[in-house]
């Protein structure tokens, strides 16, 4: 596992709802901060990039993050990724069980669909 490479932070949010305690009024799909890690964000290969080319969309919509294998708690597959002010939910997980030194995690961008009325 190459650390150097690890540049970027990223935190795993939970979605929970329930009571606030203080208020005591309900609350609905509220992020809980589980942890922060390091990742790498790997550029896509040329021969990706090439196959895609009649697709238009950024790679920043669905970024594949690199974390290593043992984290602080059992990562979930309904738990959001907050990197650079973007909301990202897990698409799909690829723990290196032979290796055990890194997990790949494919995400796709969250977006708030809000509308005025």
């Amino acid at each position: 596992m190459k650390i150097k490479n690890m540049t970027e932070r990223i935190t795993f949010y939970s979605v929970k709802s329930g009571i606030d305690p203080e208020t005591h009024q309900p609350i609905h799909n509220q992020p809980h901060m589980e942890f922060s890690v390091w990742a790498e964000v790997p550029k896509i290969p040329i021969r990706e990039f090439v196959d895609k080319g009649s697709e238009v969309g950024f790679r920043k919509e669905s970024p594949t993050f690199l974390i290593a294998f043992k984290t602080q708690k059992e990562i979930q597959s309904n738990w959001l990724i907050k990197w650079r002010g973007k909301t990202y939910q897990i698409t799909g997980m690829d723990p290196d069980y032979k290796l055990r030194d890194l997990s790949k995690i494919s995400t796709q961008e969250v977006v708030n669909n809000v509308s005025d009325r």
